[in-house]
């Protein structure tokens, strides 16, 4: 029997369900999760987690920032009102770059002349100089290479609640806009002008107009090798 969008009983785990969201924060805040994916992320950005973006300057500038919205912004799902500030986001680079420029050796842009951040760990500390009250979300591209090493040194350095974004700045980006507002998924989807929000008004019911936010996305895997900058 097939599933019907319309069936009451069909309930999606994602965040803004409140079962969800107290099942996620329950097993964040006692450790028995360590590694979040972009809708448990978003319930911990209300729960007072700051996020540590690990990611180089260029990344930032020709990628895009972490969401972080004003207090009262409004985003998610069900509307739900962000509780927390604009100092939700930090940003230290674990390994650096000098640009981001064309290779003619590789035909493609890449990241000139990585090498790692010696003060990675004090410039953390300068954010979270309390290691047993910091409550961290550890960010990189894709949530591989930098951020494994980076909580490798965080919890060596004795930060006590540490937790890793699966997909990284990637993935959580293909999830929420710059308000932390729930995309739409890539123009394909109908509409439905009885549900909560804003989201549902804007869709015209057929793929080819439902172009709002609907972003087309390559592959999520970052495809620069930052290990030799990480193992130096």
């Amino acid at each position: 029997m097939a599933l019907r969008a319309s069936d009451a009983s069909i309930v999606i785990p994602q965040y803004g369900d409140p079962v969800f969201d107290a099942d996620t924060l329950d097993a964040f805040e006692s450790g028995d999760a360590y590694v979040a994916d972009a809708e448990q992320a978003r319930v911990l950005w209300d729960q007072a987690w700051t996020f540590l973006d690990t990611r180089c300057a260029q990344e930032l500038e020709f990628f895009g920032a972490l969401p972080n919205p004003p207090p009262g912004t409004v985003g998610g799902a069900n509307e739900v009102v962000v509780v927390s500030g604009p100092d939700k986001v930090r940003h230290v680079e674990l390994v650096r770059s000098t640009g981001y420029k064309y290779s003619s050796e590789e035909k493609r842009k890449v990241f000139m002349k990585q090498t790692l951040n010696g003060n990675f760990l004090e410039e953390v500390a300068n954010y979270f100089p309390d290691k047993t009250k910091a409550k961290i979300v550890v960010v990189c591209s894709d949530g591989r290479q930098r951020s494994v090493k980076a909580l490798e040194m965080l919890e060596e350095a004795g930060y006590e609640k540490l937790v890793l974004l699966r997909g990284g700045f990637t993935l959580y980006n293909r999830g929420w806009d710059g308000k932390l507002k729930r995309r739409l998924p890539h123009g394909q989807f109908t509409s439905n002008l009885l549900a909560p929000g804003d989201a549902q008004q804007f869709s015209r019911g057929d793929r080819n107009g439902n172009a709002n936010d609907a972003i087309e996305f390559g592959p999520w895997q970052d495809e620069n090798d930052w290990r030799p900058a990480l193992e130096s």
